[in-house]
């Protein structure tokens, strides 16, 4: 699917609202073209990023109380695993839905779809290199390099995805799924041990997912990465922080200059999901990305291609901020976007 945003506006994934209604009364009113449907994760520890598409993983134990999650592969591990794998071949996507206790906020944005049409709908499915590493078998060892486990998350991840699709399908032939990988940062550490193309064969094998369904696929890190290993996945967008981090993907202009040519996008993660919005304005961030904008033209990148290739957006979730806090962050990115969008 052809995808030119020109500057268009969408949010990340997390808000700190309780109420669903609420939530999604925010996401519509600042990105109208590009709504989104809001994870809560104050509302529950079941709408954690990683939480919330947990179902139907065997053998996973949650335990609210002490809020955790953890694998146990002992006991009956081995018969939940032929019945996850049954489901998935006979592609049931029903039984690996996000059911209502898990997103009151996916819920709540499907009623308010009945009345309207935008022009983009976006949804968001957690990455399988952070969860493999944020959930741990019952030892404490990332389930990551639990090579069963690593398979069963990425697949099920895929699963999520193409059942969001089929939902959101419902209202829009033009959907946008991100991939939320957070500890991509990770990539090339120690803290990361997998080889790249394990890495890179995992995610694409969710991002293909994702467009086999007919939608644009994305792929959000919110800190600093090996930005030329994201240009060389399957991705459609690439979402960064580019209020903290901008100028490192200005470190790859032969790898971006590629990976816009072949249709990609960029998301400017301009608008800082921090209280650091208090030191900022529409002004002043605007002049930030033209500066960052600004490197990329001086490396050859045209500008006319960085303004029809460019989604704005705010550097991260806002879930764990104060509501007038992430309002206003919210608020402000929808300005930056209106402004910028009168340049294309």
């Amino acid at each position: 699917m052809s995808f030119i945003p020109s500057n268009l506006a969408t949010g990340i994934g997390s808000l700190p609202h309780k109420d669903p209604l609420k939530a999604v009364k925010i996401a519509w009113e600042n990105f109208e073209e590009i709504p989104f449907w809001p994870q809560l994760p104050k509302r529950s520890f079941k709408e954690n990023m990683c939480i919330q598409f947990s179902e139907g993983l065997p053998g996973l134990i949650i335990d609210e109380e002490k809020e955790k999650i953890y694998f146990n592969t002992s006991d009956s591990f081995i018969s939940h695993l032929e019945t996850f794998y049954e489901k998935a071949l006979a592609d049931d996507l029903e039984y690996f839905k996000i059911s209502p206790d898990y997103s009151q906020g996916f819920y709540a944005f499907l009623d308010e779809l009945k009345d309207r049409r935008p022009q983009f709908i976006k949804g968001q499915v957690t990455g399988p290199v952070t969860f493999g590493l944020t959930i741990t078998d019952k030892d404490g060892k990332s389930s990551l390099y639990n090579q069963d486990l690593a398979e069963v998350i990425t697949k099920i991840l895929s699963l999520k995805a193409r059942w969001q699709i089929k939902r959101l399908g419902e209202f829009s032939s033009s959907l946008i799924i991100f991939i939320d990988e957070p500890y991509l940062t990770s990539l090339g550490s120690a803290y990361l041990s997998l080889k790249k193309e394990e890495v890179k064969n995992s995610l694409n094998e969710v991002i293909e997912a994702i467009k086999q369904s007919g939608s644009i696929s994305g792929i959000h890190c919110c800190g600093n990465t090996d930005w030329s290993f994201l240009t060389e996945t399957k991705v459609d967008i690439i979402s960064f922080d580019a209020y903290n981090f901008g100028e490192t993907i200005t470190l790859y202009p032969q790898h971006l200059k590629r990976f816009l040519q072949r249709g990609g996008c960029l998301a400017w993660g301009i608008v800082p999901a921090s209280a650091k919005i208090s030191e900022e304005d529409k002004e002043s961030l605007i002049k930030k990305l033209k500066e960052r904008m600004g490197s990329l033209e001086s490396s050859g990148i045209e500008k006319k291609v960085l303004l029809s290739s460019s989604l704005i957006t705010p550097s991260c979730g806002v879930g764990s901020l104060p509501e007038e806090l992430a309002e206003r962050i919210m608020t402000v990115t929808k300005e930056v976007s209106q402004i910028m969008r009168g340049q294309t």
